[in-house]
C-alpha cells in the first residue's frame, strides 16, 4: 500500500469520524432543546422587558429555574436568526415546555394578555365594567381617575383640569398585559386616540376646543349610529348651539340616570349634563365616541331642519318646525307604544 493511498484512507476515516461527531452534536442539541425542562414542575410566568436581548433572557431563564442551560437557548436563537425578534410581554411557561418551545413562545410574542375590544359608544363605567370583568381593574379605579399626568398628550392640552378620562378612551381592539397598571391602561388609550385622531382634531375650526368637539361626538355617538345621519343631526346640534336653544339631547338624560326609559321628570333634573334644562353643551363627555363620529362633528351637514327623531325601525325622521317635530312624535311614539 503506497503512503498516497494510505493518506487517502487516513482523510476518509477522519471526514467520517467528523461527519459522525457533527451528527451526533447536531442529534444532541436538537434533543436537549425539545426536551421538557421541567416535567414534575408547574406553570410559571416570565417576563420579557422592552428591548431585553437573548443572552439576558437566556441568563434569567436559567436562573429561575425555568430552562436548564442557557447556552442552548442563546445557541437555538441565534441558529433560527431570530434572536432579535423576542417580544415583550408575559409568559406563560408550561412545564411541559422545552427550550424550543419557550423560545417560539417568545418569538411569536404569544404573551399572557388580555384582548379587550372597546365598541364606540361605551361611557366610563361601562368600560370599567368591561375591564374589571377582565381582571385588569378594581372598581372605581377609571371612573375615579384623574389625567393630570398626561398633559404632554396633544389631545388633552385644552381639556379643563378637573375633566375625567370619559371621552378621551378611544374605542379600539387592546392587547394588556395582565400586571397593567390604570395608568398602562389610560395611557395606551390615550396614545391610540392621539395616533387616530390627532391629525383629525388638529383639524377643527379654530373657535372650538377638542374638549367641545370629543363632548359633542359623545352626543352623536349615542343619537345615531349611520354616518349620513350623523352628519346631518350634527349639522342640527351645532345650529341649535349657534342659535342658543338647548340641545335636547335625550341621551344626555340616559347618562345622568343611567336607564334607558326616559321620563318628563328626568327633563328637569339638576345636572349640567342636562341639556333640557341647561343650553350649550354638557358639562362634558357622555360617551367614547369613534372615529366616524369625531368625523361627523368636524364636517356638519347644513339643512333646513331643527329637529330630529329617531323611530323604532331606527330610521331618522327630521323636522322644520316644532309644530312637525311633535306631529312625528306624535305619529312614531303612539305606534312603537302599540307594538
Amino acid at each position: 500500500m503506497t503512503p498516497m493511498s494510505i493518506l487517502r484512507k487516513l482523510s476518509i476515516f477522519f471526514l467520517i469520524v467528523i461527519g459522525s461527531a457533527f451528527m451526533t452534536a447536531i442529534l444532541f442539541f436538537w434533543l436537549v432543546i425539545k426536551t421538557p425542562q421541567d416535567p414534575l414542575g408547574q406553570s410559571r410566568v416570565f417576563k420579557v422587558e422592552p428591548g431585553e436581548s437573548a443572552q439576558s433572557i437566556a441568563l434569567r431563564l436559567e436562573r429561575g429555574g425555568i430552562i436548564r442551560n442557557a447556552f442552548y437557548f442563546r445557541l437555538y436563537t441565534l441558529l433560527s436568526l431570530r434572536h432579535q425578534a423576542l417580544k415583550r410581554g408575559e409568559y406563560d411557561i408550561g412545564p411541559q415546555f422545552s427550550i424550543r418551545d419557550i423560545a417560539d413562545t417568545i418569538f411569536q410574542g404569544r404573551a399572557n394578555e388580555v384582548r379587550i375590544t372597546l365598541p364606540e359608544g361605551l361611557n366610563l363605567k361601562e368600560i370599567e365594567n368591561l375591564f374589571i370583568s377582565n381582571g385588569l381593574l378594581q372598581k372605581g379605579e377609571l371612573e375615579n381617575y384623574s389625567l393630570r399626568d398626561f398633559a404632554a398628550f396633544t389631545v388633552l392640552k385644552d381639556k379643563p383640569f378637573n375633566a375625567g378620562p370619559e371621552g378621551y378612551l378611544f374605542p379600539d381592539t387592546y392587547n394588556f398585559y395582565k400586571d397593567s397598571s390604570v395608568d398602562d391602561i389610560v395611557r395606551k388609550m390615550l396614545s391610540t386616540l392621539d395616533a387616530k385622531a390627532g391629525s383629525l382634531l388638529a383639524s377643527r375650526p379654530k373657535d372650538r376646543t377638542i374638549f367641545q368637539i370629543l363632548t359633542m361626538a359623545s352626543l352623536i355617538e349615542k343619537e345615531t349610529k349611520n354616518d349620513p345621519d350623523r352628519q346631518m343631526v350634527s349639522g342640527i346640534l351645532w345650529k341649535r348651539l349657534e342659535a342658543g336653544m338647548p340641545l335636547q339631547v335625550d341621551a344626555t338624560l340616559i347618562y345622568i340616570t343611567g336607564r334607558r326609559e326616559i321620563y318628563e321628570e328626568d327633563k328637569k333634573i339638576q345636572s349640567l349634563y342636562n341639556t333640557y334644562m341647561y343650553r350649550g353643551l354638557p358639562k362634558g363627555p357622555i360617551s367614547n365616541p369613534g372615529l366616524a363620529a369625531i368625523t361627523s362633528v368636524l364636517n356638519p351637514k347644513d339643512s333646513p331642519y331643527w329637529y330630529y327623531l329617531n323611530s323604532p325601525d331606527g330610521k331618522t325622521i327630521y323636522s322644520i318646525t316644532l309644530e312637525q317635530h311633535n306631529r312625528a312624535k306624535a305619529i312614531y311614539l303612539r305606534a312603537s307604544s302599540k307594538n
